[in-house]
């Protein structure tokens, strides 16, 4: 389990801080009105006879009093958010923990029983087939922690190229859908009403549909139905992925392209993947010159999220 982090102790230290300060502040602020006719007679002392030194000597205590304070703020400002960065990171270090454990739990009992002598050949092929699952699911998880340092590093960019959509896509969601239905019970059904050619990546346009459409399917009800619709605008085509599962608070929309940010756990507090799927997402759209907007239905459950990718030409 992850070590808890309280902020309480450094919230207090800074609390103090501000209120000495500005304490401080009023006290300077008292001092000086009160002791005009003194500081006036110490500047007449050593020669300066301006009868507004006191407002001067007021003003600039004030400003650097003052300049402490916003400093005081900015520092707690920075300080709390370091600590949720932090405790976001350890949630993060036991997901991904939990979630390898899973399968490599089912590699293991599966490999254990293929040890067995006299398996029947259909119990054989079962257990093999179950043990690429599992290790095509590691492979995943292992790919998007890589993708999402990558993204986050910056060193290294895309490398993009002329991609025609309907092609890829015509040959990627029927598998998609296949994967739906077996995995959570859920069809998926698309309107592809593009002619679109973009500058991306193959591999990457795939990544930003499968961590969408699986982000759709994991949170819709089995039986449930994912739409994903495809359409061609003046200068971009336009990607909808949309579900009638249990939907985001309109208050967490703006977090949920956060690195570490779990829908699911936000929600009704449970533990439902790394937090890294539609970080990523955001990630390369944003390198395919893009923009990726989530969107709550109104009045009834589901989420759908928005890509826009720029044309780079149409096919006639």
């Amino acid at each position: 389990m992850a070590k808890k982090h309280s902020s309480g102790p450094l919230v207090t230290t800074y609390i103090l801080s501000l209120v000495i300060t500005v304490a401080l502040l009023v006290l300077w602020v008292i001092y000086v009105v009160r002791s005009v006719n003194q500081i006036r007679a110490a500047a007449g002392r050593v020669g300066l006879s301006n009868p507004n030194t006191h407002w001067m000597i007021l003003t600039v205590g004030a400003v650097m009093l003052g300049l402490l304070l916003g400093g005081l703020i900015y520092q707690l400002a920075q300080a709390l958010a370091a600590n949720r960065y932090t405790r976001k990171q350890e949630e993060f270090v036991s997901n991904i923990t939990h979630e390898m454990k899973s399968p490599l739990a089912a590699i293991k009992l599966h490999a254990q029983t293929l040890e067995e002598s006299g398996l029947e050949p259909e119990i054989h092929d079962k257990s093999v087939a179950f043990i690429l699952e599992q290790a095509n699911r590691l492979g995943s998880l292992i790919d998007d922690v890589l993708e999402s340092s990558r993204l986050l590093s910056r060193k290294k960019v895309l490398r993009l190229k002329p991609v025609k959509l309907t092609p890829l896509l015509e040959e990627y969601l029927p598998a998609m859908a296949e994967r739906a239905q077996e995995r959570h019970g859920v069809s998926l059904v698309w309107t592809l009403q593009t002619s679109a050619t973009i500058m991306g990546s193959r591999t990457a346009l795939e990544r930003i549909m499968t961590n969408l459409l699986e982000n759709a399917q994991r949170f819709s009800h089995r039986g449930g139905e994912v739409r994903c619709r495809v359409t061609d605008r003046r200068l971009v085509t336009r990607i909808v992925i949309e579900d009638d599962g249990i939907g985001i608070p309109k208050t967490e929309l703006g977090k949920v392209f956060d690195r570490f940010y779990q829908i699911g756990r936000e929600i009704d507090g449970r533990r439902k993947g790394t937090g890294l799927g539609l970080s990523i997402v955001s990630g390369l759209v944003r390198e395919m010159g893009g923009t990726v907007r989530a969107f709550s239905h109104e009045g009834r459950p589901g989420t759908r999220f928005v890509v826009e990718l720029p044309i780079l030409e149409r096919t006639p």
